[in-house]
């Protein structure tokens, strides 16, 4: 790996603050990859060899049952590592990893996580701080799918965007198609949804969205930063105890 690549890993939650010694010892047998849009990244129900930190692209963790049917359980942005609780406790993992478009990763040995967890107390902190702040994503996610109608999530949804981007008019991150998926929707509701939208003022043309009276959709689909991801929010400081 390259000086940008190592001084990127070293900025984020994980690996911030954590002495040279122990982080040329973690990324010693790190590999960076760069795998194509479709490629399996992690594999359900192996222990996995790596935990992976995304740098470009983006991965969705997808869960499958023994009837073939699938739920996306988290979907990843660049600098996420995932399968991080796996990769601690030597276990299965519960999802596997798709790359929804073409990506690259940098894989850490999973011995050399949990040797440096077990020998720096910083580190050991650092990951306890990121899988406190995945599960509570994953908590936010069920909260969205169970306690609201396919409107108010994507209405909730598009606030968040106006909110990060402080922006009426804005372009959707994800084509519609992911969108749904990360909603837990078809993208027949995606549609349906967008067209109840209409009378608050929401329109759309591709993945151009405007926003007419934002403050009338928030009304309307009640956001709550206890389910919503709050883009105001700063991340936890590392080595800080999560909220909540």
């Amino acid at each position: 790996m390259n000086s940008e690549i190592l001084n990127r890993l070293a900025s984020i939650g994980p690996f911030s603050g954590v002495s040279r010694e122990t982080l040329e010892a973690v990324f010693r047998d790190a590999r960076v990859r760069h795998l194509p849009a479709g490629a399996l990244v992690a594999e359900q129900g192996a222990r996995p060899a790596f935990l992976d930190v995304l740098l470009e692209g983006n991965v969705d963790l997808i869960g499958k049952g023994p009837d073939g049917r699938e739920t996306v359980v988290q979907s990843c942005e660049p600098m996420d590592c995932f399968v991080l609780a796996a990769v601690l406790t030597d276990a299965p993992s519960l999802a596997g990893g798709i790359a929804v478009a073409p990506v690259q990763l940098v894989s850490i040995p999973a011995r050399s996580v949990r040797d440096g967890a077990a020998s720096d107390h910083l580190l050991a902190l650092n990951l306890m701080g990121e899988q406190a702040r995945q599960v509570r994503t994953i908590i936010r996610r069920i909260k969205n799918l169970n306690l609201r109608s396919a409107t108010q999530r994507l209405g909730c949804y598009l606030i968040s965007q106006y909110d990060r981007t402080g922006s009426i008019a804005f372009a959707l991150p994800v084509p519609k198609r992911q969108l749904a998926v990360q909603l837990g929707m078809t993208p027949e509701s995606v549609s349906r949804a967008f067209a109840a939208l209409r009378e608050y003022g929401v329109s759309v043309s591709g993945r151009r969205v405007k926003l007419q009276d934002p403050d009338l959709v928030r009304a309307n689909c009640a956001p709550d930063p206890l389910i919503d991801r709050d883009w105001r929010e700063p991340p936890a400081a590392c080595g800080d105890s999560p909220p909540g």
